[in-house]
């Protein structure tokens, strides 16, 4: 039986580079292997580790689907009974592309099942993939590291290291120890955890820093763009803020001093100015277009509708501006080169006066509106005297 090292061990192998040249090799070669692959920091490692377990011994790489955002493998034993393994390729468009994913590699896992006992495996976005073919084809899987902005689909374990970031929808997730409290982003997984002596993740609970990070990860999906472009500068080749991945969004935060913070806000002010400028315009310019017969009913509807738009737009950049420090306090909190508590309180009071003003503003333009009816409604008709 194959133990949760095994199963992580195999989706290291799978992230190596082309092992498909080993099919129908046994990993009772994997030194060999790795004197072919050559340049892996923790190939030497991977190895060591591979050689030490009994049960991956028995196993060869008997088939390779090279897809466009997607290699899966296929090991198996002498009585057939099979691992697959899903490794995605880099910046999959995994979403997108999940159906014909499904499409192309179900055959495939239903020939091996009916041959023997088949396990479904992968890590990180190759183990999305395997949570949707589990669905599919009503297997079970083990998965690791999957990120979980949604909920995953299938009877799956998905394996999480404690301090790891990991999203909202936490049913399937089983968090388990690792060896220490950093977190690497770009270290092999399986370095990271902490196996028991039978090979095994050990269970843990969600630490307080991966609930911060994972809170934050969500949290850059709400940022608005046009923030988000003032804090870090718009780059026409990157799209929604989510698609920047964990690892870029370190690299944004981590460049973020005081000085810039300040400078950022100063321009954020002025486009919240902006923004209300405009919300007065379309005040103004609805009321031209009103017929006076229709003003009275048009300026309590419209009142309410501007002063809501104006509290929104205002409180969804003071939310943008206060998750970007949140997650810059974050990535650089050993640094102490961001003190985030006293800029937010002197961001809430200038956006506060920002909103107070424009509720003065929108108020004071109904009355006169209002009163402008009024007096139309009391004004007497010409008469004329010729006859």
């Amino acid at each position: 039986m194959l133990r949760d090292k095994d199963k992580i061990l195999l989706c290291e192998l799978a992230s190596t580079g082309d092992i498909a040249r080993f099919i129908h090799r046994p990993l009772e070669q994997i030194s060999d292997w790795g004197k072919e692959l050559g340049g892996n920091p923790d190939l030497e490692l991977l190895i060591s580790e591979i050689t030490a377990s009994p049960a991956l011994h028995s196993l060869s790489l008997q088939q390779h689907k090279n897809l466009e955002y997607m290699n899966l493998y296929v090991f198996a034993d002498h009585e057939d009974n099979s691992i697959v393994v899903a490794h995605a390729l880099e910046h999959p468009d995994i979403q997108l592309d999940i159906h014909h994913f499904l499409d192309e590699v179900t055959e495939c896992v239903e020939h091996w099942r009916s041959k023997g006992n088949c396990v479904l495996t992968g890590m990180r976005a190759g183990g999305y993939c395997v949570s949707h073919l589990a669905e599919r084809l009503e297997m079970e899987a083990t998965v690791f590291a999957v990120p979980t902005g949604d909920e995953l689909p299938g009877r799956i374990r998905n394996l999480v290291a404690e301090h790891d970031p990991v999203g909202a929808h936490l049913d399937q997730v089983t968090f388990v120890k690792q060896q220490t409290e950093e977190t690497d982003l770009e270290e092999a997984y399986f370095k990271i955890l902490e196996f028991d002596s039978e090979g095994n993740t050990i269970p843990s609970i969600q630490s307080d820093y991966s609930k911060f990070v994972s809170w934050f990860y969500d949290a850059v999906g709400t940022i608005r763009p046009d923030v988000w472009h003032i804090f870090f500068g718009e780059n026409k080749e990157e799209e929604a803020v989510l698609d920047y991945g964990l690892y870029s969004l370190f690299l944004k935060m981590d460049g973020l001093t005081e000085e810039s913070v300040g400078r950022s806000i100063e321009q954020v002010l002025r486009y919240t100015e902006q923004q209300l400028e405009k919300n007065r315009s379309t005040l103004q310019n609805e009321f031209i277009h009103i017929k006076v017969e229709q003003i009275k009913d048009f300026i309590r509807e419209c009142g309410e509708q501007l002063t809501n738009q104006a509290v929104d737009m205002v409180y969804d950049v003071y939310r943008s501006v206060e998750s970007i420090l949140a997650g810059a306090a974050l990535f650089a909190m050993n640094k102490n080169t961001i003190t985030v508590l006293p800029v937010m309180e002197s961001f809430n009071e200038r956006t506060g006066e920002l909103l107070d003003r424009e509720i003065v503003f929108i108020t004071n333009t109904i009355e006169q509106e209002f009163q402008n009816y009024m007096d139309n409604m009391l004004m007497f008709p010409e008469i004329s005297l010729e006859w």
